[in-house]
């Protein structure tokens, strides 16, 4: 026998639990839970206390069911009674005598947020949301909507919440007035509620509850009548049924952009911290992994879009069967737990999805340089001992005729061969994750380190968690959040800092597959970014585009990243919104961010569970104001990466006790502000990208007739603050007549964009010490012949100055 759809309980003297009850249609209505919900309500119309509730933890009522919808067999006749039974609902929830009080866990959509709102209390939870879609599908709202929630929260939002079927969260619901309270248990409270209630005088209750009904809706009637004919027209249309047919399928594209009024920049720097009215939701249940975290996403955020490139998205739902569909294909090849999969991919949900996947199986995602080539490469594949390599086609040629037989190679695209998206049928899909603790390695990034070659960071799935949550915390990011990030997902930015807190959070993750000055504001607008983030050097790309009277026509209210350039107030006041740093690297993740009480000019402060020491050489603390040494720990297991893959000593030589070296140099005022003062490393940092001066030396060492070679770093053309441009100086053969012209040719051709310099010095002679090192500090800064050309780092669009 089926179940009922609506269920009653007693659940005490004068209280009467009713639950909407199709937990596996997300309690969505249909014809019979709306005939059986308006009896029940009829039924109990004498209790004291109502409570109304959906089954499961997902959804109060996700609105229309879109398979059955609200009618059995489609006629008119039936149409005009569901409207009937909609305005019916309505009008005994507004004139009953009972106290009524909704418990809103998870989605209240369309119909199911009408009649969520009818009630006297609404209680909602942590992942609330609330939407009405009925406009942009091309119908119109029933149940007393239009009339209640300009009630509730003005006319203009209403007409926001209305015409624009926007989502709104839990916090922003509340804030403004869609809500009674937040519980992180909101049935409960409604519970609790209730039992207090029933204590109360009744005659009271019920005539208190109808006056203010009366004086807030005199016109009731005139709004339901209205409603129905509005419904009723709009029904009839025909684009209404083209409107309906592709949001059932899920194939309509993110609404039309809502451009809000640029933030007024004061002095308040904080001040756009309460822009995000939905901020800081971290997820109910624990989490300590990856896995983890996508499955709790997919459960409670089915259809909000995850991933988003301009022009095209992919929901949680949708992606969490592609990465298990993958995964099962990943299986089959023999991917096992610790196993290593290489990626060589531009940004693409595909690639996000051989990251997840990987984890799905226990195993290790290495995304690296899709640029690499020569030595570099070789020395990447053979330091991780990949199981298999993933690349883009458009690069796989080059890249196999660099490493022929040595790994196993599987295709992003259309070319012959093994192809990735063909590994989806070849498995049964892995719904459910391979144990992993939170300390397992979730992912290798290169890391440029201080001396010699890149190595593989290894950074667990707790790592990525911490990271992300500052990033959440510092910066009050919430559901509604679109999170823009134009930089390489082989890096932390990309992943730890977007991808997680996005999943975290049931927000978006808006990404680029390459940084362009010119395009940004475009891709900003059309992926409709709230928060994104920069290097200097792309903010001074930006910053030198033709002013537009469309600077401030975006939903960004916050922008993170370093450094923040000598131009930042003009930048600011140009484009609307602030801009935060924050102190942060591969191996360290996230210790410090500008959140709270803050001095200008410094990176913030740590945060909590971190700690900061600033050192002499021999590891002493320095007092306040005196540069040295940045040292970090921190209490919080994993939160700092696991060492180098394969590496011990180079592991070993990055700590300092229980103190992990970060390379750079800064000093502490006495509030414990942190200011950055420079780099020990051996490390340029150039458009986005740490770059390895001994790889690129080593790179240039190739050359027949390089002798000696030096990478360093010499002022950007672009400006103070926006970090540095790559020089390399050389020493040839006695008789070489190779000129710098040649030179830079030659970079081109055979080393990564990233690699190639922008500033090329033949000197007769370069100075060394007396253990035969290059003497760095007697380079010239100023010398050599400057080249100029498109993108010299991955992702960046450089136009010839």
């Amino acid at each position: 026998m089926p179940e009922r759809s609506v269920l009653e309980e007693h659940l005490g003297a004068g209280i009467v639990k009713i639950t909407l009850n199709r937990p596996a249609a997300l309690n969505a209505l249909n014809a019979e839970l709306l005939e059986d919900l308006l009896a029940a309500l009829q039924r109990c119309r004498d209790a004291k206390v109502i409570v109304l509730e959906g089954a499961g933890d997902r959804s109060f009522c996700a609105g229309q069911d879109l398979k059955q919808g609200l009618t059995k067999h489609g006629s008119h006749a039936e149409l005009q009674e569901a409207f009937t039974h909609l305005q019916d609902v309505a009008r005994l929830t507004s004139r009953s005598s009972a106290i009524i009080i909704a418990a809103v866990h998870g989605f209240a959509v369309g119909g199911g947020a009408e009649i969520a709102l009818g009630a006297d209390f609404v209680i909602g939870g942590p992942a609330t949301t609330f939407r009405f879609p009925e406009v942009p599908i091309g119908h119109a709202a029933t149940g007393g909507i239009t009339q209640r929630l300009v009630a509730l929260i003005g006319l203009l939002q209403a007409k926001r919440l209305l015409l624009t079927g926007a989502y709104v969260g839990a916090e922003e619901a509340l804030a403004m007035g869609l809500l009674t309270e937040i519980n992180e248990d909101p049935k409960k409270r409604a519970k609790e509620l209730a039992e207090l209630i029933a204590g109360l005088p009744s005659t009271s209750l019920t005539w208190s509850k109808q006056s203010l009904e009366k004086a807030c809706f005199p016109n009731v009637e005139q709004v339901l009548q209205d409603e129905i004919e509005s419904a009723s027209v709009c029904f009839a249309q025909s684009d209404a049924a083209n409107a309906f047919s592709e949001f059932a399928t899920r194939r309509t594209a993110p609404g039309a952009m809502n451009f809000s009024s640029a933030p007024a920049l004061g002095n308040d720097t904080n001040k756009w911290r309460s822009g995000n009215k939905d901020a800081s939701i971290t997820p109910k249940e624990p989490i300590s992994n990856l896995n983890q975290a996508l499955d709790i996403a997919v459960m409670r955020y089915p259809d909000r879009p995850f991933l988003r490139f301009p022009g095209h998205e992919i929901s949680y739902a949708v992606f969490g069967a592609r990465v298990s569909r993958l995964a099962g294909g990943l299986r089959e090849l023999g991917v096992q737990p610790g196993d290593r999969v290489l990626v060589m991919m531009r940004n693409s949900i595909e690639m996000v999805e051989t990251w997840m996947s990987t984890n799905r199986l226990g195993a290790i995602w290495v995304p690296i340089n899709p640029e690499l080539r020569s030595s570099t490469l070789h020395h990447a594949v053979l330091a991780v001992r990949a199981k298999l390599l993933i690349v883009d086609e458009g690069i796989y040629a080059e890249v196999k005729s660099a490493l022929p037989g040595e790994i196993p190679f599987y295709i992003n695209g259309t070319e012959s061969g093994e192809l990735l998206n063909q590994l989806h049928s070849l498995g049964q899909p892995v719904t459910k994750a391979v144990p992993v603790e939170s300390s397992t390695t979730a992912a290798f990034l290169l890391t440029s380190g201080s001396t010699g070659r890149s190595k593989p960071c290894m950074l667990s799935h707790r790592y990525f968690l911490v990271t992300a949550q500052g990033l959440v915390d510092g910066l009050a990011l919430g559901a509604d959040d679109v999170l823009y990030c134009p930089f390489p997902l082989y890096h932390l930015d990309a992943t730890g800092m977007t991808v997680v807190p996005a999943l975290f959070l049931g927000a978006t993750a808006a990404l680029s597959p390459r940084f362009s000055a010119s395009n940004f504001w475009h891709e900003i607008r059309k992926t409709e970014a709230t928060v994104y983030d920069f290097m200097g050097a792309t903010l001074a790309l930006i910053f030198k585009q033709n002013a537009s009277s469309q600077d401030r026509e975006h939903r960004v209210r916050v922008a993170w990243g370093v450094p923040i350039p000598a131009f930042a107030k003009e930048y600011e006041h140009r484009f609307g919104h602030p801009l935060v740093t924050l102190y942060g690297s591969t191996e360290s993740g996230l210790p410090i961010i500008q959140q709270g009480d803050f001095a200008t000019g410094s990176c913030g402060k740590p945060r909590k569970g971190f700690h900061v020491r600033i050192a002499d050489p021999a590891g002493n603390a320095l007092p306040p104001q005196t540069p040295g040494q940045l040292l970090l720990r921190s209490d919080i297991p994993g939160a700092l990466f696991s060492g180098y893959f394969d590496e011990p000593q180079k592991t070993a030589e990055a700590f300092t006790g229980q103190w992990m070296n970060t390379g750079d140099v800064a000093k502490v005022d006495n509030r414990g502000n942190v200011f950055f003062v420079g780099r020990l490393k051996d490390v340029i940092r150039r458009r986005g990208e740490n770059i390895n001066a001994a790889e690129v030396e080593e790179e240039f060492l190739q050359h027949p007739d390089v002798v000696v070679a030096a990478a360093s770093a010499v002022p950007s053309e672009l400006g103070w603050g926006t970090e540095d441009d790559l020089k390399v100086t050389v020493q040839l053969r006695e008789s070489s007549l190779t000129d710098e012209g040649e030179l830079w040719s030659w970079s081109v051709a055979k080393m990564a964009r990233f690699q190639v310099p922008d500033v090329i010095e033949i000197v007769p002679e370069i100075a060394k010490t007396p253990t035969g090192k290059v003497e760095k500090s007697r380079l010239n800064r100023k010398g050599g012949r400057r080249f100029h050309r498109r993108s010299s780092s991955p992702g960046l669009h450089r136009p010839n100055l």
